[in-house]
């Protein structure tokens, strides 16, 4: 009897052994099966071509920028363009203001300012009420509603030629004045 209790003894102890063993191995296998690799693409640089932005107040288009290629970086919230045209709109977003094309710009949709530039042409700002400014460079201040520059300027209107440096327009109060070295030359 004695023996039979050993007998009985030992094979719970390789029974457990035996389970024991196998939890091991089964656990042993979970961490070392390696996990599919999943590999989510990241677009560091997104290139478009036709872009089209614009800035709206109560549904109606204050200003809209066109470009032939756009390149946005996902980091930031800056867009490079090429070839680009801008036009802004009266305040009913019906009749055009100013137009003018550039061949590169940045956009910062964060803020919906932007910077325009020409390297050998200059910008023609093409205004409503007939004048005209020449520069080749453009700074737009979207909560100023503002046009600048410290570059060279030229302003053909009905009648005159202002030249000088450097420019701050204000479409709010449709105001403009020439900051530096300004002549002016009235014609008839």
């Amino acid at each position: 009897m004695l023996r039979s209790w050993i007998q009985w003894i030992l094979r719970g102890v390789t029974l457990s052994l035996v389970g024991f063993l196998g939890y091991v191995l089964i656990q042993q296998m979970q961490l070392n099966h390696t996990a599919p690799v999943i590999t989510v693409p990241v677009f560091e640089t997104a290139g478009l071509e036709g872009f089209v932005y614009r800035q709206t107040d109560e549904g109606q288009v204050q200003w809209e920028v066109e470009a032939q290629k756009a390149e946005s970086h996902e980091s930031e919230r800056h867009v490079l363009l090429r070839q680009v045209q801008v036009r802004l709109f009266d305040k009913e977003g019906q009749g055009q203001e100013m137009q003018l094309e550039a061949e590169r710009g940045t956009i910062n949709t964060a803020t919906g300012d932007f910077e325009l530039r020409n390297q050998e042409d200059l910008i023609a700002i093409e205004l409503a009420n007939g004048y005209t400014i020449l520069t080749p460079h453009v700074h737009w201040v979207d909560a100023e509603q503002t046009i600048s520059t410290d570059r060279p300027v030229t302003i053909h209107g009905p009648g005159v030629i202002i030249t000088g440096i450097g420019l701050v327009a204000e479409l709010k109060t449709e105001t403009f004045g020439v900051l530096d070295d300004v002549h002016v030359q009235i014609s008839s």
